[in-house]
């Protein structure tokens, strides 16, 4: 099962089922095998719970751990979001102090870097989609670099210099961190690890219950399908791209809106060229 691509209702659903049947496999042991190592003088009974109260308590705190992992990967995704629409829109005014034609061919390209910027975090699973707007960053930012190299180059004594090449190096960096934050996923052994743990868990439950004899159904069954939205919730955090919890994309939006505001406004203050003599 790839939980990538796989409905996180689904992977819910599984789980709680997986457990369930672990549980029932754990009752089914206790009865062929319990009558020869259960003891009748009731410590035996204890030690059962004692040994089921700290596997639980142990479950629950690696799902702490687990969660708490995957909401620090999606905090910082998500600081990011701001810092990059930040970037793109502190480089952007401050190319617009260049002397033209640069200020103006720069204009045009951020306009086209933020669309691509836009288009690689909204384009979800689509493999295809991401390589493009992954293909068309690396050209923008290549073209932009060159671009403002060229500007630096015409006017070296400009004060705007310095605060502009730092600007473009964050925008591009915060780019190339952005990328990195999106591959970086709570490892995969944690994960099975933790629905391995889970699942020994319900086995001895269902042990448990059996030394007990009553199978207290309602109870366990709530137990697991938390057990089963908590693994879930954690699969579902650590999915960037698609899932419940998503980041939003609104700062980037909203950067974008204003350089196209700000492009124009700079159309209609352009006053119209003379007309050609006759």
């Amino acid at each position: 099962m790839r939980l990538e691509t796989t409905p996180l209702w689904l992977i819910a659903l599984v789980m709680t089922l997986v457990l369930l049947a672990a549980e029932e496999l754990g009752y089914r042991c206790h009865s062929l095998f319990g009558r020869f190592t259960d003891r009748d003088d009731g410590k035996d009974e204890a030690g059962v719970g004692y040994l089921l109260s700290a596997t639980l308590a142990l479950l629950g705190l690696l799902i702490a751990f687990t969660v708490s992992m995957s909401a620090d990967r999606y905090n910082a995704r998500r600081h990011l979001v701001v810092a990059e629409a930040n970037a793109i829109s502190t480089a952007y005014l401050r190319a617009q102090l260049l002397d033209e034609p640069a200020r103006g061919r720069l204009s045009g390209l951020f306009g086209s870097y933020i669309k691509a910027r836009e288009d690689f975090f909204t384009a979800g699973e689509n493999k295809a989609a991401i390589a493009d707007a992954d293909a068309r960053t690396g050209a923008l930012q290549a073209r932009i670099w060159a671009e403002t190299a060229r500007a630096v180059r015409a006017a070296p004594a400009a004060t705007i210099n310095p605060s502009l090449l730092q600007a473009m190096n964050e925008a591009f960096d915060i780019a190339s961190a952005r990328r990195a934050a999106l591959d970086a996923r709570v490892p995969a052994a944690i994960l099975r690890t933790l629905a391995a743990y889970a699942v020994v868990a319900a086995a001895l439950m269902g042990y448990g219950l059996a030394r007990a004899r009553r199978r207290h159904f309602v109870a366990s069954t709530t137990l697991f399908v938390l057990l089963a939205l908590s693994i879930t919730l954690i699969i579902d955090l650590d999915q960037p791209r698609s899932g419940l919890v998503t980041i939003s994309q609104t700062p980037m939006s909203r950067t974008a809106e204003s350089i196209r505001q700000m492009e124009g406004a700079k159309a209609v203050e352009q006053p119209p060229s003379d007309p050609s003599p006759n």
